[in-house]
């Protein structure tokens, strides 16, 4: 995935951050939102102990979880502004397991549409510094039109 680029207009990344610190889910997860720029966003996680399955792994709901809100906030990078975005469907392959102090999810828009927005997110586990891919997702946001 790209790691420079232009950035965002000021207003709307003032409303992705905005929106972001309006989502009780996000915020019981530890995430924060890192850098958004057009067509781009990375998400961090820090691994707690509740975010743990049995095996001492993160759960993969967890996983899953940050792939696509990732996904979503990239997407919101290229819609019309005042639109808003759904998921439809993202397809998730578990590559090793998300072991580590932190998560990062990153994604980045392979095509925006008119109506659809297809989005690659993949998710690294960092430990002690080094990131290992734990999970690669496709996923594809339904654009909806302004209110």
């Amino acid at each position: 995935m790209k790691e420079e680029g232009p950035r965002l207009d000021e207003a709307l990344e003032g409303r992705i951050r905005a929106h972001f610190q309006s989502i009780p889910f996000l915020r019981t997860l530890g995430a924060t939102l890192g850098t958004v720029r057009p067509g781009f966003c990375e998400l961090r996680v820090p691994v707690q102990p509740h975010l743990l399955q049995e095996h001492g792994y993160v759960h993969g709901g967890v996983v899953g979880t940050l792939a696509d809100s990732a996904a979503g906030y990239a997407a919101r990078t290229v819609v019309p502004e005042g639109s808003g975005v759904i998921t439809v469907e993202y397809k998730l392959n578990f590559l090793a397991p998300a072991d580590g102090e932190e998560l990062i999810g990153r994604a980045e828009v392979l095509k925006g549409g008119r109506t659809l927005t297809v989005l690659r997110s993949d998710v690294f586990a960092v430990r002690e510094g080094a990131e290992t891919r734990c999970a690669s997702a496709i996923v594809t946001y339904l654009n909806l039109a302004p209110r």
